[in-house]
């Protein structure tokens, strides 16, 4: 029986050290039993031979470990769909802006035949690095999610009651598929505003031709910066703990509520204080044709932002009513 001691040691090299020792005794209980009856079936005691037939029918130590496993997925088969979309998304707006900025560069350039393909070769190797840095991070933001709905808690079947559902609604349940988008598009803002945040805005010439850049973004959005991160990663926890009950509980209702508070005070604050955007208008005015182009953009960005801020500000007050009228009924 050497032979099968050393198969059942290698099927529990591939084992989790929680579940090793009672798997393994399986195993061998079902591996002698089939043995047992495998000697009776043939007439002769159990010898090397039969040992080695038995063996070779259950498969390798790997595959019978892995028939003990759970799926083990990078980004597995309820989240793929959503990865699909939201990675042709998010590249293809990366995309988008590279190609842009690439075209207005190159219009901006003085170019010989020759230092105008090496410039184009360069960005177009930048664009390259960005979308597959971009890529990586969708990869690892789904693996987190992954790794988050695994912890999930599983429904028992056996205590599962059917009549328990006249007690459920619909409003409490949370389906964890539908927390994916929040939680990656989440991320992904903060990379971005966080790593990338000086660096956006308008990279051009001046009159003069030299190089100038004008960030987007003013000194008066870095300083909101913090408080909108702890409300996004706040955001972030109440996703993951929504992910692994399944449904809203009273803790999380109140949680969101005061997280919607929290996010109406900052709006709030944006929209009354300065403006988040760039006021670089006289500046740019000096610098040309394009400066004037790039000085109305931002001035009707500005714009934009506040009516964007003050809409946010009425869809996240109804929100939070919305919750606190639940909580009231079920009380």
């Amino acid at each position: 029986m050497e032979l099968l001691d050393k198969y059942i040691a290698q099927v529990g090299e591939n084992l989790p050290r929680k579940d090793r020792e009672d798997i393994l005794k399986e195993i061998r209980s079902i591996l002698e039993d089939t043995l047992e009856s495998r000697s009776q079936a043939e007439g002769h005691p159990l010898d090397e031979k039969m040992v080695v037939s038995v063996l070779k029918e259950f498969g390798s130590p790997s595959k019978v470990a892995a028939s003990y496993l759970p799926p083990r997925y990078l980004i597995g088969p309820r989240l793929y769909p959503t990865f699909i979309m939201l990675t042709k998304i998010i590249l293809g707006i990366v995309l988008l802006v590279g190609i842009v900025t690439l075209s207005v560069s190159l219009f901006q350039q003085t170019l010989t035949i020759e230092t105008g393909i090496e410039f184009i070769l360069k960005k177009v190797l930048e664009i390259i690095g960005s979308l597959l840095s971009v890529f990586g991070n969708i990869v690892f933001v789904f693996a987190c999610i992954e790794w988050a709905l695994s912890l999930a808690k599983p429904e028992d079947e056996q205590t599962w009651d059917p009549t328990s559902l006249k007690n459920e609604t619909d409003i409490d349940t949370v389906k964890p598929l539908s927390q994916v988008p929040d939680i990656v598009l989440t991320i992904f803002s903060l990379i971005v505003l966080n790593l990338f945040g000086h660096q956006i805005g308008a990279y051009f010439n001046d009159a003069a031709g030299q190089p100038v850049f004008i960030p987007a973004l003013s000194a008066e959005f870095f300083r909101y910066l913090p408080l909108i991160n702890l409300i996004w990663v706040l955001g972030l926890v109440l996703s993951i703990a929504l992910i692994r009950a399944g449904k809203w509980q009273p803790w999380t209702r109140w949680f969101k509520i005061g997280l919607d508070a929290l996010s109406i005070a900052l709006l709030v604050s944006m929209v009354s204080g300065r403006s988040i955007v760039t006021d670089a208008a006289d500046k740019l005015m000096a610098m040309g044709p394009t400066g004037s182009q790039i000085a109305g953009i931002y001035t009707g960005v500005g714009y934009g932002i506040k009516a964007l801020l003050i809409v946010l500000i009425i869809v996240t007050a109804i929100d939070a009513v919305q919750g606190i009228i639940q909580m009231v009924k079920r009380k």
